[in-house]
């Protein structure tokens, strides 16, 4: 009997010490089930950092993009308005000459009517002149006749 009861009491304290290390076992694999729960959760996270990171990366180059794109034009434009600046000096330019040209064409005739006038004149002057001349040359032999 008393070997029963030690039998018994061996049994008993066998299984107390079967069901410590059960729980510790089930303890280790709750633990462990834990750490992978963790684990997948980080990798998650950093998959989802990595994923967002791409995001805010290709919206900083499309942001990028299309500052390059505003610039390129507002660049185009001041061009354009430098080249349509340029353009209308030159008009102006062009415009002044001509008309500076045209001035010194009208005074260049001007000045040909006035010495072709003052030839004229100085023509008449010189035929009249020898005119004068030769009628005192003619009256002067009359007179003598």
């Amino acid at each position: 009997m008393e070997r029963e009861h030690l039998k018994s009491e061996a049994h008993q304290e066998y299984l107390k010490e079967r069901d410590q290390v059960d729980a510790i076992i089930n303890k280790m694999i709750q633990e462990d089930h834990e750490m992978m729960r963790i684990t997948r959760m980080k990798q998650e996270q950093a998959k989802n950092d990595m994923i967002l990171s791409m995001h805010e990366k290709q919206a900083l180059l499309k942001r990028q993009r299309a500052l390059e794109a505003y610039e390129d034009e507002m660049v185009r434009k001041f061009q354009g308005q430098q080249q349509a600046r340029s353009d209308e000096l030159q008009a102006q330019k062009a415009a002044i000459e001509a008309a500076r040209e045209a001035i010194f064409k009208r005074l260049s005739e001007e000045e040909a009517q006035r010495r072709s006038e003052f030839e004229y004149a100085e023509r008449l002057r010189n035929e009249l002149q020898v005119a004068e001349q030769e009628e005192r040359d003619r009256q002067a032999e009359m007179d003598e006749i």
